[in-house]
């Protein structure tokens, strides 16, 4: 299963949540930023998948049939 993911923010936020993302999922792309259009910051997209060893659960219980937990950002205003 491959999950396609669109990160906009600034670089250096950006480059921290692949971080978080690359300890449960191996991922593909990210490694341009486009500047965002008529906004500040950037975006980059990625292809996610669940690594094999810890079937996306991180800790490597491989947890069967669950789903990893939602990693949610948001937005301070």
């Amino acid at each position: 299963m491959t999950v396609r993911v669109r990160l906009s923010g600034q670089p250096d936020e950006i480059a921290a949540i692949i971080d978080a993302l690359a300890a449960r999922f191996e991922i593909a792309g990210g490694e341009r930023a486009y500047p965002n259009r008529g906004a500040v910051g950037v975006r980059v997209y990625l292809e996610t998948r669940p690594r094999p060893d810890t079937n996306g659960d991180g800790n490597g219980s491989g947890s069967p049939g669950g789903l990893p937990p939602v990693i949610s950002c948001g937005g301070a205003g």
